[in-house]
């Protein structure tokens, strides 16, 4: 006799109803808005504007700005220079003109910010290493702290990570506005951040889950939260409900904690695989955010137009995962992103700007952001229950030191090679996710025994997703035989 899965039990119950779509609003649209909105604000706060040395005496010159540039700013190729200014700026032979480094501080263009942190703090030529210290810095501090957020979700519940992910939020936002000028606290607050977005997102895919409850020993609340589900969808808990979380309890046998990962060879290398394909989307999403600012249109749009295209991208994800499996939805993402990132890099190398450029980075945005729903869906699925929050935090977490190049790869002088190096990155990891198995129709690992054989018979080259024989039926034949 083979007990059902819980899969089944959420069927009888009611998987899509009231009580879902009520979570789903809160915690997997209100919450996750909050979240990337408060995460991608930082970044658009540390755009370096527009630069060049004040030199003082336009105004009793009566000369445009253009007209004082040209007389006080060499030029280095066809822009004006941002850390040098003229020595004398009356002097008639311009050619004696001696260059020297901004004595008086700098002016910055205002068209798009009136005022960003590097601008504030004059983080600009001698000192300009300082936003790359500041990006990297906050990333790895925030890699520890991201491990601790995770153990708090897999040892105390999801609704505590929640509510402490959102005080970090408040918390650093606040302390980002009052410490510009203390840089370590300043780099201490963005890591909140860098620590509390990941787990954030995660947290939210099972903020009230039944299984984590029979996981954690608790059947009986387990049980009692399944009543509630099936009252508020007008569903019917199923008889064999209490043999599934008894099943689901013997997990918490397994519970090693960060040593699970290591517990086999096929829960090891999937979660290698998944910290890649989170990696390269973190590295794409931002990066395609910093660069907003140099390609000629408004950031405010282009942000705002990279973050509106994701909600169809989790549409049609939805869609392909269902239709196609996860696997080569997975595939198709990242192997698309990185076409349009090469795309990008080859039109910046014809001169393309404006429009077209942003353009092409909002598909980019697209496919990455499909590359992102995969992966949360696929670590959902290929990790026991007893393991998930772990895992999700152990991928962001090392999505995390990866993000730490962010800085090196978005703030390159030569604006071809941040995409091109993008595009490399999503062909990678089309490669690598490949590898993953195909969660669809398939019955998901209870147990550390079960993770470390799924989807080992499943082969390299199949299509569309398959469920096991007897799957479909093992709930009737449960039932018959009590």
């Amino acid at each position: 006799m083979v007990v059902p899965a819980f899969e089944e039990v959420l069927d009888s119950i009611g998987s899509r109803g009231k009580f879902q779509t009520r979570l789903n609003i809160v915690f997997n649209f209100i919450g996750p808005c909050v979240n990337l909105i408060s995460v991608n604000v930082f970044y658009l706060a540390m755009q370096t504007p527009d630069h060049w040395c004040h030199v003082p005496g336009r105004k009793s010159a009566n000369m445009s700005l253009e007209e004082w540039k040209n007389l006080t700013i060499p030029k280095e190729g066809d822009s004006f220079s941002k850390c040098l200014m003229y020595n004398q700026s009356d002097d008639v032979d311009w050619s004696k003109k001696e260059r020297v480094q901004c004595q008086h501080g700098w002016d910055y263009d205002d068209t798009w910010f009136s005022l960003t942190v590097p601008s504030q703090m004059n983080w600009v030529c001698d000192s300009k290493h300082v936003t790359n210290d500041v990006l990297f810095y906050a990333q790895n501090f925030g890699v520890a702290l991201g491990l601790l957020f995770g153990y708090i979700g897999d040892m105390y519940g999801r609704r505590p990570q929640q509510f402490l992910c959102m005080a970090a939020h408040v918390i650093s936002r606040l302390l980002l506005v009052l410490t510009p000028d203390v840089l370590l606290l300043f780099i201490l607050a963005e890591s909140l951040i860098s620590a509390a977005a990941g787990p954030m997102i995660e947290s939210a895919l099972a903020v009230e889950s039944p299984r984590w409850l029979a996981c954690k020993g608790r059947e009986e609340d387990a049980l009692k939260l399944l009543r509630r589900i099936a009252i508020t969808n007008g569903g019917e808990v199923p008889s064999f409900a209490p043999q599934v979380m008894r099943t689901v309890a013997k997990a918490q046998r397994d519970r090693k904690g960060f040593l699970s990962l290591f517990s086999s060879w096929n829960v090891f290398k999937n979660t290698v695989l998944l910290i890649i394909a989170r990696s390269t989307h973190l590295l794409t999403l931002h990066s395609l955010v910093m660069m907003a600012g140099g390609v000629g249109v408004n950031p405010f749009l282009a942000v705002a137009a990279q973050g509106a295209i994701q909600l169809p991208a989790y549409c049609v994800v939805h869609y392909t995962a269902a239709r196609f499996g996860r696997r080569w939805s997975a595939v198709g993402s990242a192997l698309l992103a990185g076409i349009t990132s090469a795309a990008v890099s080859c039109m910046l190398a014809a001169n393309f700007s404006g429009l077209a450029i942003t353009m092409m980075m909002v598909i980019t945005q697209f496919f990455t952001t499909g590359t992102n729903g995969m992966a949360n869906l696929q670590s959902v699925e290929v990790h026991p229950t007893c393991l998930r929050q772990i895992a999700a935090c152990v991928e962001w977490t090392g999505a995390g030191v990866v993000m730490s190049a962010l800085p090196y790869v978005a703030l390159m002088s030569d604006r071809r090679m941040p995409c091109a190096i993008l595009g490399a990155l999503n062909l990678g990891t089309a490669f690598a996710v490949s590898f993953l198995p195909e969660s669809a129709l398939q019955r998901l690992p209870e147990t550390l025994q079960d993770a470390a054989v799924f989807g080992k018979d499943q082969k390299y080259w199949s299509w569309k997703p398959k469920p096991p024989p007897g799957y479909v039926t093992r709930k009737t034949k449960f039932e018959s035989s009590i």
